[in-house]
C-alpha cells in the first residue's frame, strides 16, 4: 500500500515574513541606487564640461580669445544685454560660439547680438534656409551637435519677463539633468549651462561674508551679473527662486555672495583667487534644477 503524500503550501505568516524581508531590502537598496544614478549624472556633466571646455579652447585659438560673457558696450544697463540692448547673456553667447545661433556653426563676423546680424548691422549671419555661400563662411561647430543641441529658452520658461520679446535665436546649451518638460515640444531638457569669462585685467575675487556690491564686482576677475537676468527666471515646473539670483540677502548672503563663495579657490591661501582665474567658469544647476545650491556642478575640481 502506497504512502499518502500530503502537499503543504506556505502559511500566511511565512508569506508575510518573506514579503516583509523583500520590502526591507528594497528600502535599503533604493537610496543606494538613487545615489549611484545621481553620481553617474554628475560624471556625465563633468564630461559635458570637458567637451565644452575643449570647444572653447579651439574657439580661443581661432579668434585669439574666449567669447565674452557680457556686453562690453559702455553705458549698457545690464551685463545680460547685447550691443543693441536686447537680452543676450553669457549662456546664450556660449551657445552661439559653440554651435551658432541655428546649431549649424558659428559665423566669424558675429558681434554676439540677438538679431544675428553682422558688424555692419545689415547682413543676417544665420539665415533660414542657409545659403551655400553662408555655409562656406561658417566655422565648424566646436562641440558635437548630436550630443549638445541648442535649446530655445521658451522651451524652458513659461514666464520670460524681460526675455518675452526675444526671438528664437535666444537659445542655450542645456545640462545633462533632464528635469524640465519643454513648454513647446514636451521633450525633456536640462537647465542652461551658465558661462562666465575671466577678466584677466582684474586682480580681485570678493569673498563672503562681506556682501557684494556693484563697485566691488567691477574690480573682480569674475562678474556675478553675467547671467543675472537668466537666473532670475524660474523653470516652468519650478516653485522656488534660484538662490544664486536672490538679490535680498538671506541669512547674511545674497546670490552674488553665493557665486563668489562657491568659485573661490580655497587652496590658495596667500590671497583670494577664483578657480580658473585665467579662463572661464561653467555652472550646471544640478539635480534639483536650482542655481546656487549644494548640488551645483562646476567645471573645476573642489
Amino acid at each position: 500500500m502506497k504512502a499518502r503524500v500530503t502537499k503543504r503550501g506556505f502559511t500566511i505568516i511565512e508569506l508575510l515574513t518573506v514579503m516583509s524581508i523583500i520590502v526591507i531590502l528594497i528600502a535599503l537598496l533604493v537610496p543606494s541606487l538613487n545615489s549611484v544614478r545621481r553620481y553617474s549624472r554628475v560624471v556625465r556633466q563633468k564630461g559635458q564640461f570637458h567637451d565644452i571646455g575643449t570647444g572653447l579652447e579651439m574657439f580661443s585659438i581661432d579668434f585669439d580669445g574666449y567669447p565674452d560673457s557680457k556686453t562690453v558696450m559702455a553705458g549698457c544697463s545690464s551685463n545680460d544685454c547685447d550691443m543693441d540692448g536686447r537680452p543676450y547673456c553669457g549662456a546664450m553667447r556660449l551657445c552661439e560660439a559653440m554651435i551658432g545661433q541655428d546649431g549649424l556653426g558659428f559665423h566669424p563676423d558675429s558681434r554676439f547680438c540677438l538679431n544675428g546680424l553682422d558688424k555692419t548691422g545689415t547682413i543676417d549671419l544665420y539665415p533660414s534656409p542657409i545659403t551655400l555661400q553662408n555655409q562656406r563662411e561658417r566655422k565648424h561647430t566646436y562641440v558635437d551637435t548630436d550630443k549638445y543641441k541648442k535649446c530655445p529658452i521658451d522651451e524652458l520658461y513659461s514666464n520670460l519677463g524681460v526675455w518675452a520679446a526675444a526671438d528664437p535665436c535666444a537659445a542655450v546649451i542645456s545640462d545633462v539633468f533632464t528635469t524640465i518638460k519643454g513648454q513647446i515640444s514636451g521633450g525633456k531638457f536640462g537647465m542652461p549651462i551658465l558661462y562666465y569669462k575671466a577678466d584677466v585685467t582684474k586682480m580681485e575675487h570678493a569673498v563672503p561674508p562681506t556682501l557684494i556690491d556693484v563697485a566691488q564686482m567691477q574690480k573682480d576677475i569674475y562678474d556675478a551679473r553675467d547671467n543675472r537676468d537668466l537666473v532670475a527666471l524660474r523653470a516652468a515646473n519650478a516653485t522656488y527662486d534660484h538662490p544664486l539670483y536672490i538679490g535680498i540677502p538671506t541669512e547674511g548672503k545674497s546670490g552674488w555672495d553665493i557665486f563668489y563663495e562657491n568659485t573661490w579657490n580655497k587652496k590658495v591661501t596667500a590671497t583670494t583667487k577664483p578657480y580658473n582665474e585665467n579662463t572661464f567658469i561653467l555652472i550646471s544647476a544640478g539635480w534639483d534644477g536650482l542655481y546656487g545650491t549644494k548640488d551645483d556642478v562646476y567645471n573645476f575640481a573642489e
